[in-house]
Formats: C-alpha cells, structure tokens, sequence
C-alpha cells in the first residue's frame, strides 16, 4: 500500500472508530446505568433515610442457602443469562458493523431474520439476570426502566429506518419479531397503542407504572417466600439466620452455646445499654466459610468472592451478633425483624465448638464489610 493511500484510509478508519464507539455507548448507556446501580454510590444515597432504605435491600437470598432447590440455584442462572446476552449482543453487533464496513445495507439475516432488535434483546437478557445475582428492589426498578427506554430507543431507530430503506424496511418489519421471534410475539396478543400524540404517551406512562407496580408486589412476595425457606431461630427481639442449610434444632443450640458464654452476654448487655431498645439479627456462619458481605472477621474482608465450601466442618461455626437498624420504631417480632431491618451494627463474633457444647475464642467484628459502607444484602 502507497504511503499516499496510507495517509487518505487512516483518518477514514479513525472516524469509522469513532462513529462504532459513538453508537456502541449510545447502545449500552441504559444497561450501563443500570449495571451501576447495583452497586454504587446511589445504594448509599437511599440508605440513608428509612423511607428508601429498603430500595437497597434483596428480595431474594444472596449467600445464605435454603431449603428449596430453584432459590438456591438463582445465583447461578444469573450468570448463565448474563454470559448467554453477552453471546447474542456480540452476535448481533458483528453483523451490524459487518453489514457498514461491506455497505451491504439493512441487515435482515443471521439473527436479524428472527429478531430485528437482538441487542436490546441480550441487555434485556444480561439485565434480568444480573437482577437475578444482585437480586435489589431497586436494581427491579431501574431493570424495568431500562426496558422501556430500549422499547423507546427501537422505535425511534425503526422510524430512521422506514425513513431510509420505505417499503423493503416495512415488509421485513411484517416478518420479523421486535425483540422476540414474530411466532412467540403472536402468541400473546397485546391491544394496539394509539400511533402518536398524547394519548399515547400517557398509555405508555401508564403501562410502565403498572409494570414497575406489579413487579414490585411480586418481589415483595418473593421475599416473603425466601424467608420461609431461610434456616432461621426467632425469639422474642431476636432472629438468627444460618447461613449453611441447618435443622432448626441443631441452630437452636449453636446460638443457646453462644449466649451461655459471659464474654457474649457482656457484648450483648454493652449494646443494649449504649442504644435504645430494638432487635438482633444474627448469623450463624460455618467457620470455614468466608462471606465478604458481613461483618464477621478480618479473612472475610480480603476474601476477593464467596467462599462457601460444602465438605466444611458441621461442628464449628462462628456466630455473629448484630443490632438490627430498623426502619420503624415499632416492636417487631419473627420475620418481621428480618424485613424491617435496613441496616446493621456488628457487636461480636463468637466463635463455637458444637461438639464441646463451648465458645472456643471471642473476637470483635470489623466496623464495615469488605465492601465499606456499601449497603450489602440482610439474607
């Protein structure tokens, strides 16, 4: 290649790069918004006022196990869907840029012959389920949100395109799916929006907050559901979560262990004394276990994810004490102290011996979690 022809391609494929990241961040900036609500400065902005304290809690268990099978498996479907959006967004992008690099125009094969909008198809796919790995009300909230401005951001890209490629556009768009193949969208007849003006736009402001709504209650309902399958002891001001699936009985004497301990009972009665009266949420934790999202041990702090091996020892385990930070000054008993609770103060950690019937060793647990004082999930 001549030093001239070198000279007239290189600021050509400069600007072609431009244009690719321009339209790439146009894309991705709803999924991005909303990857980083999930953990970012917005959860210690709601946390801080009772009244929106509970948008950064979870609605589904995030490191303790359950008695039921599919819960425990959520975790782990997230990552399958978030892997298998990444597959069809970098799928539909290929083609995409393909087609604008070859000048072959509209691209209606491959995946495009199915789905006309694919990559807001995977987001919606990566989205739901990173929801499903950081299972937050209000990571629901804005997952809704940015589904209804992925449904804008088509629309409008559908009106440039019957712009641009008239009648050939609309007969693909006759064919095809908006973002599910067109054999699973006539399964599901939905009424007709009307086309423009204000009408429509107050359907689509109703239609979202009915969404957001309903979404909501039933996570509220999911909540309720987990907690049912939690291993947990409750007592008068008191519930003690076992993070490792444990029969209530064996749970009941971990904790009776622990409280038999003076070195405890002086932490504990120390707490009640500096604060107003109020609930414990506790945690029973398998020694071996280290889960950065709570204050157990400094181990826990540096651990990079979850270690939560499942041949660990049954007759040690560390129990954590903490003052449940409440969002109403009400008495709250049972499940209810695991559902008013917005945040919590680590008080001691009491290191048991199941065998022995004994507290092996004491210790004061870290002031905040690994991740600071980033609010981290109750369950």
């Amino acid at each position: 290649m001549s030093n001239r022809l070198k000279k007239i391609l290189t600021p050509a494929a400069w600007v072609a790069y431009l244009i690719i990241g321009i339209e790439i961040i146009y894309m991705i900036s709803p999924f991005a918004l909303y990857y980083y609500s999930t953990y970012g400065p917005s959860l210690n902005f709601l946390h801080n006022w009772p009244a929106t304290a509970w948008l950064s809690g979870f609605f589904l268990p995030h490191y303790a196990e359950t008695s039921s099978f599919l819960l425990n498996s959520l975790h782990s479907l997230g990552w399958i869907l978030v892997l298998l959006g990444l597959a069809l967004f970098l799928i539909g992008a290929g083609q995409i840029y393909y087609s604008k690099f070859a000048k072959k125009g509209a691209v209606t094969s491959g995946i495009y012959k199915f789905i006309r909008h694919p990559q807001y198809t995977a987001f919606a796919i990566m989205g739901f389920g990173l929801l499903l790995v950081w299972p937050r009300f209000t990571v629901l909230i804005i997952y809704v949100s940015m589904l209804f401005v992925y449904h804008w951001l088509a629309k409008k890209e559908e009106r440039e395109c019957e712009q641009k490629f008239g009648d050939s556009y609309r007969a693909y768009q006759s064919q095809t799916g908006m973002f599910l193949p067109a054999k699973v969208t006539k399964l599901v007849k939905l009424p007709a929006l009307p086309a423009s003006g204000l009408t429509r736009k107050l359907a689509l402001t109703f239609i979202y907050f009915a969404t957001l709504g309903i979404s909501l209650m039933s996570t509220f309902g999911l909540r309720d559901y987990s907690i049912t399958k939690l291993s947990v002891a409750y007592s008068n001001d008191t519930a003690t979560i076992a993070t490792a699936s444990t029969d209530h009985d064996k749970l009941e004497k971990i904790l009776l262990i622990a409280l038999a301990d003076a070195r405890v009972q002086q932490r504990l009665n120390e707490s009640n004394n500096r604060a107003a009266a109020g609930a414990f949420l506790n945690y029973v934790v398998p020694e071996e276990w280290y889960l950065p999202d709570l204050p157990l041990d400094e181990a826990s702090q540096k651990v990079g994810g979850h270690h939560q091996p499942q041949n660990f020892d049954r007759n040690l385990y560390k129990v954590l004490f903490t003052k449940a930070r409440l969002k109403t000054d009400d008495v709250v008993t049972g499940p209810n102290i695991i559902t008013n609770t917005i945040g919590r103060t680590p008080l001691v950690v009491a290191h048991v011996n199941l065998q022995k019937s004994e507290v092996i060793e004491i210790s004061t647990p870290p002031a905040h979690v690994r991740w600071g004082d980033i609010p981290t999930p109750l369950f």
